[in-house]
């Protein structure tokens, strides 16, 4: 086997940060070492490592100003995964996609994960795999996934169900979403979340995809449903 790759990915308050001369889709796919050279010892600098590439991942605090990173532009991750168009990219594309969004993942859950939940003990990284072990009782925590569905509902004239979420700005409507609570098949919370915010009944329910969703550790699972039955009713809360 070959020498791996090293590629670069620095985040920053939720925004991946480039060089002004390199655009959003490379900084995507990783940067090239000589770019980051500055940067290697900073103490927010971590790597992750699969089969081809050692992904070098630098976490900034959102006040953080370093002389090094000048002449570089930021673009919010949210307003990157849009642009790249990520639940269409397969192969070598989706590869990519998937290496950037586990280095930004992983990135918030060491800034999160800085105490034991057990005995409040420091927490550091852990030698022989991903997770971070305390320093007083050797408890460790590993990255948090948080599955929730996301469902296209249509009707019988093929309309589809978009609702207003109360935390969304502006005129913005989106499909009917939420968590998998404990206990719960997927399935089962696609009949929930529907008949909690909008009160009406579906059948037909298939799964149409996944896709990390990295906001801030969800994995979400796609599905398509029919409407069945009930009048539309909004919770008045969460829409």
């Amino acid at each position: 086997m070959g020498k791996k790759q090293d590629l670069w990915f620095v985040f920053r308050d939720g925004e991946l940060m480039f060089p002004s001369d390199r655009n959003y889709v490379a900084a995507a796919r990783g940067l090239e070492s000589r770019l980051c050279e500055p940067l290697i010892n900073l103490e927010e600098h971590f790597v992750l490592y699969d089969e081809t590439v050692n992904c070098h991942v630098l976490n900034l605090e959102a006040e953080t100003k370093l002389r090094e990173l000048e002449n570089w532009q930021a673009m919010p991750i949210r307003m990157l995964l849009g642009a790249l168009n990520a639940p269409h990219l397969d192969g070598a594309e989706w590869q990519s996609l998937s290496r950037f969004l586990r280095a930004f993942h992983v990135a918030q859950w060491r800034q999160a994960s800085r105490f034991c939940g057990f005995c409040g003990g420091g927490l550091s990284d852990a030698a022989d795999e991903l997770a971070r072990q305390c320093s007083h009782c050797g408890r460790r925590e590993y990255p948090r996934i948080t599955p929730a569905v996301i469902v296209a509902i249509r009707d019988q004239e093929n309309r589809l169900l978009l609702a207003h979420n109360s935390k969304f700005k502006n005129n913005v409507y989106a499909l009917v979403a939420g968590f998998v609570e404990a206990g719960e098949r997927l399935e089962d919370t696609v009949h929930r979340e529907i008949r909690e915010e909008v009160g009406i009944e579906v059948d037909s329910v298939s799964y149409v995809a996944s896709q990390p969703w990295p906001f801030p550790a969800s994995l979400m699972v796609a599905f398509e449903a029919t409407y069945l039955q009930g009048e539309l009713r909004c919770d008045g809360k969460e829409i």
